[in-house]
Order: structure tokens, then sequence, then C-alpha cells
């Protein structure tokens, strides 16, 4: 998918946003995405032949074979008939083992925002035309912002764990976040922006699917730093 130019992409809706820059495993089982997995290596591989064939051919725009993930605002993701949100991420397929029968287990990490223009028919797997979203540029003021949310999170699970006499680590769901706040200075990538910094964070699902729609990273601190308001309200109460 070019980064400027509307594109048909096919759809995964998911019962979570999915960030830019983001880890998403998955298991593929329910046959409308069995062959929406086979759709989407074919017209790669023929992309590819294409590009082989005529070395004098415009090159075609490459990028990891993927689809758009979206958050499902109503409904379940088996079966269909769910609501879904209109702002979303591409998920490139990193890595994939597949079963004969088109079973497949995936490991996809988020690619670049997209606002979804137009649901077209499922064939039988969802699909829509959407616009790619660029990422909002981010200053040092910007990372100075977010290391002090991280803290502030930091500070949040130690005091969490200190009063039920345990160590963060710990903390079960949230000792992978623990480890990765360590590491925050040396893992900023400017590319992913504000919106992939988040992924880091124990947010919830409609704060990341806000931080995902808005348009500046100024706008995505605020949210960020509203959600962790509530984080610290939530611990302040459970003592």
């Amino acid at each position: 998918m070019d980064r400027w130019e509307p594109a048909t992409i096919p759809m995964f809706p998911l019962g979570r946003a999915l960030l830019p820059g983001e880890s998403l495993p998955l298991r593929i089982f329910e046959p409308r995405y069995r062959m929406l997995l086979t759709d989407t290596l074919d017209e790669y591989r023929t992309l590819l032949d294409r590009r082989e064939e005529d070395p004098r051919a415009p090159e075609p725009v490459l990028r990891p074979p993927g689809f758009g993930v979206v958050l499902i605002s109503q409904g379940h993701e088996v079966g269909g008939g769910d609501a879904r949100y209109d702002v979303g991420t591409y998920a490139d397929i990193a890595q994939m083992s597949r079963r004969p029968d088109g079973q497949a287990a995936l490991s996809c990490v988020g690619g670049n925002r997209f606002r979804v223009v137009e649901w077209l028919p499922e064939a039988p797997y969802p699909r829509a035309t959407v616009q790619p979203l660029p990422t909002s540029p981010v200053t040092i003021e910007h990372r100075a912002a977010f290391g002090l949310l991280c803290a502030r999170v930091s500070t949040l699970l130690e005091d969490f764990a200190d009063a039920r006499g345990v160590a963060a680590i710990e903390l079960n769901p949230v000792e992978r976040l623990v480890i990765d706040l360590t590491s925050l200075d040396a893992d900023l990538a400017v590319e992913l922006g504000v919106a992939g910094w988040a992924a880091r964070l124990p947010i919830g699902s409609s704060d990341r699917q806000s931080v995902l729609e808005a348009d500046d990273a100024d706008t995505q601190l605020r949210i960020l730093d509203d959600a962790i308001d509530g984080l610290a309200a939530a611990v302040a109460f459970s003592k």
C-alpha cells in the first residue's frame, strides 16, 4: 500500500486496537480468513513475479504482505456482523506457520495508520478502501513528555506492588510492561510517533483507539496523560 494513495485492502477486525510497531500474534482458523491469507500471499507473489519478468517496468510499491486491522466497536471477532471503527493500522506479516488446510499462526507487526474511506462487500472476508494517514512529527519535547508519563506508570506499578508486599516484576499481567519501561530511552523510535510509543503503556482499548484517531502528537500525549490519571485513580482506590 502506497503511503499516500487510497488503496483497497483486506481487513481483519479485532477486539483490540493495533498500534504502530506493536507485535500481533494471530491464529487463522475461520474459512473466510484462510481465504484472506491465501489471496494476500498470492497478490504479493504476483507483484514479485512481475518485477522479475520485466526489470524495465515501473517498480511496484512493495511492502510485506498483510492486511488492515480495525477495532470492533460492537459485536465479536468470530462470525461477522460486527460494527467497526474507521481508523486502524496496517498489519505486516513478519512470520507465518501454515497447515495444509489453510489454518495458520501469524506473527504480525503494526505499520502505518489509515482511515477507512468505504467498506466494500465482503468476499467473503471484510474489505475496505482506505486512506493512509501520516505519522505525526515528534520533537525532543514530545519524547521528554512521554518519558515523564512512563516514569509515572513505573512509579504507580511499584507503589501497587509495595502495597501488596511483592516486587513489581512479580505482578501479572504487568510484568512485561515493567521490563519494557526500563529501556524507554533506547527504544523510542521516532518513525513510530507517539501512537507507536503508546503500545508500551497499560491503557485500555478506548484510549488506544483515541490515540490512533488523533492527528497530532500533542493531542495524543494529552489522551495518554488522561489515561494515566485514570490508572493512578484505580491504583489509589485499590490501596
